[in-house]
């Protein structure tokens, strides 16, 4: 099973777990009554205290289709001193206004297709519309440098969220990148696989436990290591 992953993910049983992101998929963001999404998160530490909010407009899926929002994120402010922070939303990268449901669909049409990146196609149609096709080879190149640290962190995930039975049990047939990738990317050919094998494994669990990638992706999140500059890409 697991090692048509590639073929599958693109099929009806893979996305509706690809459709919403995590405004609509679980309650991380609170509607106001002024229409404002908002943000609230958690205090650093002692010391700290409420200093406002930050917006950002973020582009999200609702149903499949991007929708753009604008988030107020939490800022706080360190007692005695000018040093501020925000808490930032799971699903929130630093200096991108897509969220990570966005950028993982968009990485997958590429590294996941049995053809070139001009010929791929897309989970959605409507995401040919996230960022121009520089802007995802961008974000290829990025995400092949933390592949390694992406699919820990996705691993321990779906150790968690596969307990009591074996992680194993979900890819019984392995995942073994399809002979094509290997012939497309060259050079890049091991972090591309690292990749691909990370990507997989949230699509197959996804799918096999039926929880939505965007929740998945928050709990990897917060298993990636807070001393890295930045998670996913």
């Amino acid at each position: 099973m697991a090692g048509t992953a590639g073929q599958l993910c693109l099929s009806d049983q893979y996305r509706r777990w690809c459709r919403d992101s995590l405004f609509v998929a679980a309650g991380v963001y609170q509607r106001r009554p002024d229409g404002q999404w908002r943000y609230e998160g958690t205090r650093p530490g002692a010391g700290w205290h409420g200093h406002g909010y930050f917006s950002k407009q973020l582009t999200v899926l609702q149903g499949g289709k991007p929708i753009q929002i604008r988030v107020y994120k939490h800022r706080w402010r360190l007692d005695g001193s000018n040093t501020t922070c925000h808490s930032r939303p799971p699903d929130d990268l630093h200096l991108v206004r897509f969220c990570t449901l966005v950028i993982v669909l968009r990485l997958w049409a590429q590294v996941g297709a049995a053809v070139g990146f001009h010929h791929r196609s897309e989970v959605h149609p409507d995401l040919l519309d996230c960022g121009s096709d520089r802007t995802v080879q961008r974000w290829l190149s990025r995400a092949r440098e933390r592949a390694m640290d992406t699919q820990q962190a996705i691993r321990l995930a779906v150790i968690e969220r596969s307990e009591p039975r074996p992680m194993e049990r979900l890819f019984q047939g392995g995942l073994s990148p399809p002979h094509s990738l290997a012939c497309r990317v060259g050079q890049n050919r091991p972090a591309t696989e690292t990749l691909w094998r990370a990507l997989a494994m949230l699509l197959v669990t996804a799918r096999e436990l039926g929880a939505d990638v965007s929740i998945l992706l928050a709990e990897a999140r917060r298993r990636f290591s807070e001393a890295k500059d930045s998670w996913l890409i």
